[in-house]
């Protein structure tokens, strides 16, 4: 399938196939905001946007989805807001359809969840400073502003960013944010990340016109990855949405003169990485980054 490196039924083969040890994670990227994680026999999916998303010229998506939602086992389905590029109705009522799924969504998205059809006793909503421990991955949802912070249990404009814990492995996913004086602070009060999931698609006039609100800028996302000490950083929020693209290359160059040994990963649509943890390290969490050419199967 053009723009996938591996899709269809080769890509759920793949992810239903992959067996790890304690020191591995395992990461696919689906575009956008979306990530699947496999940690041991968890399968974790995050902002996923696996069916059309369309506006009043047709569809916006800049390549099809790499299958259908219903075909992907997931245990836990996680959301970082409202928007139909993050929390997709058609996208979350396939995935319903595997009953062993669990969701993970902001409270203010309650309502939504139900006027979609998602049975209530397999949510669980959180908000900022929610600390849940389900099975594989422990979650710790924190305020995302986006545009600004909303605190708010019953406001549907909320908007989280999530640590994931996989034993020792830390992921942080900003969902859709600026960068404001609380987020850097609750930021810097996280443990390092291993992973730093970061939107670079930034903002202008032009776009805000639009009604789409933006985010970090690529050069910002770089300096904020060097700050927080992440053992790796992906860019996303750049490549799905007609109109709303961004070169990535911009926060590898971005990165690359801030720091030149800071590591960064752009992986193909569909591409599985392996992170192999540094048992040479105190920190048993830091990634090996970038992997060795024998930890990323093509």
């Amino acid at each position: 399938m053009e723009h996938w490196h591996r899709s269809g039924q080769a890509l759920l083969n793949e992810i239903s196939s992959t067996r790890l040890p304690a020191s591995q994670l395992a990461v696919w990227s689906i575009g956008q905001c979306g990530f699947i994680f496999k940690y041991e026999d968890t399968v974790v999916c995050i902002d996923p946007v696996l069916s059309d998303l369309t506006g009043p010229s047709g569809s916006r998506r800049c390549y099809p989805a790499p299958f259908a939602p219903e075909a992907l086992r997931a245990d836990l389905v996680l959301c970082t807001h409202g928007h139909a590029d993050h929390m997709a109705k058609d996208t979350l009522r396939g995935l319903a359809r595997q009953p062993a799924a669990r969701f993970v969504l902001p409270a203010g998205c309650s309502a939504l969840a139900a006027e979609y059809g998602i049975p209530a006793d397999r949510i669980t909503t959180v908000q900022e400073g929610s600390i849940l421990p389900l099975g594989g991955v422990t979650v710790r949802a924190f305020s995302a502003a986006h545009p600004e912070h909303i605190l708010d249990a019953g406001d549907p404009g909320m908007a989280l960013g999530y640590q994931l814990t996989f034993g020792g492995f830390t992921v942080v996913h900003l969902g859709d944010t600026y960068l404001t004086p609380h987020l850097y602070e609750t930021l810097q009060a996280l443990p390092r990340p291993d992973l730093l999931l970061a939107p670079i698609n930034g903002q202008d006039f032009f776009r805000t016109q639009r009604n789409c609100i933006g985010n970090l800028e690529a050069e910002e996302a770089a300096q904020l990855a060097v700050r927080l000490g992440a053992a790796c950083t992906i860019p996303t929020h750049y490549d799905m949405v007609q109109g709303n693209t961004v070169d990535p290359l911009r926060f590898a160059a971005a990165l690359r003169q801030l720091d030149p040994a800071a590591c960064f990963a752009l992986p193909a649509l569909g591409e599985r990485l392996l992170f192999q943890a540094d048992a040479g390290r105190k920190d048993s969490s830091v990634f090996s980054c970038p992997p060795p050419s024998s930890s990323i199967q093509r």
